[in-house]
């Protein structure tokens, strides 16, 4: 396993052969990945202790989701003024006119949803972290560092940066090209699909190594080096956030899963690198 000492994957983390059993028997992959986002579901749905810390981020979420969606819907008729500054007049401009109010709300709700998600989990960050801890206690992981209330924060706002930082360009480039040509949506809509969905598997994933003290470039080369599972993860968090009320219980389940995974990721690269 890793200490916090030697980042993952490092010359110097410590060889130690994972428990008999515990071990998987080949790399993790894509499925894994989709396995693991559906068992945090499941354990969170069977340990009723942990509901009263899953309510904290999910309550944030709402809240905050609420606020920035009424200061969302107040700004959207602002920005349509901005991008339309002499309406025309006629039928096919009124419908126009129409269409772009309805996108523009979208825009501002899609944008407040996804802004508070963001904020909630740094700000819950210290009750998702006992989440953690008590599902890789419960998987038989060694227990790590406790970390300060700001120093958990400012981790959990680091990731969130870094996913933003590499997905918001590319999805703002997909979109542009989504609407200045449009059978390339064809493309563009699953592309922008999958980024999303890593840039999740990455904010989520990232919560569990945070907690072991492993600096960001180093949590980015071991999601690298574990891209199909990490991809599996954000894929069953994908398909999973289109049913519904799962959404509402989608940071502490999604942590949860997280967690499974990267214990069972560390103990596969622990095999690799235990002496034989």
């Amino acid at each position: 396993m890793i200490t916090p000492d030697a980042p993952l994957g490092s010359p110097t983390a410590p060889a130690q052969r994972p428990p008999a059993g515990l071990a998987p028997l080949e790399r993790p992959g894509f499925g894994a990945g989709l396995k693991a986002m559906l068992g945090g579901y499941g354990y969170l749905f069977r340990t009723p202790d942990l509901w009263p810390l899953a309510l904290v981020p999910t309550s944030l979420a709402l809240v905050l989701t609420v606020v920035l969606a009424i200061a969302g819907v107040k700004v959207a008729p602002s920005l349509v003024e901005l991008i339309v500054k002499e309406p025309g007049t006629g039928w096919l401009w009124t419908v126009l006119m129409a269409a772009l109010r309805v996108l523009s709300l979208a825009v501002v709700l899609v944008a407040a949803l996804a802004l508070s998600f963001g904020l909630a989990k740094p700000l819950s960050g210290p009750a998702l972290e006992r989440m953690v801890r008590r599902a890789e206690a419960d998987l038989g992981a060694p227990a790590w560092p406790e970390v300060g209330f700001f120093a958990d924060m400012w981790r959990a706002l680091q990731s969130s940066l870094v996913a933003l930082a590499f997905t918001l360009p590319i999805l703002i480039v997909l979109g542009v090209v989504g609407l200045l040509f449009a059978p390339a949506s064809v493309v563009v809509v699953p592309l922008q699909l999958a980024v999303a969905a890593l840039a999740g598997a990455w904010d989520l994933c990232d919560c569990p190594l945070s907690i072991r003290g492993v600096p960001v470039a180093a949590r980015i080369e071991f999601v690298r080096r574990n891209l199909a599972a990490v991809m599996g993860f954000g894929f069953g968090l994908a398909l999973l956030s289109f049913l519904p009320c799962s959404l509402l219980i989608v940071l502490p389940a999604g942590i949860l899963g997280a967690a499974r995974l990267v214990v069972t990721l560390e103990r596969w690269e622990a095999t690799k690198r235990a002496p034989r």
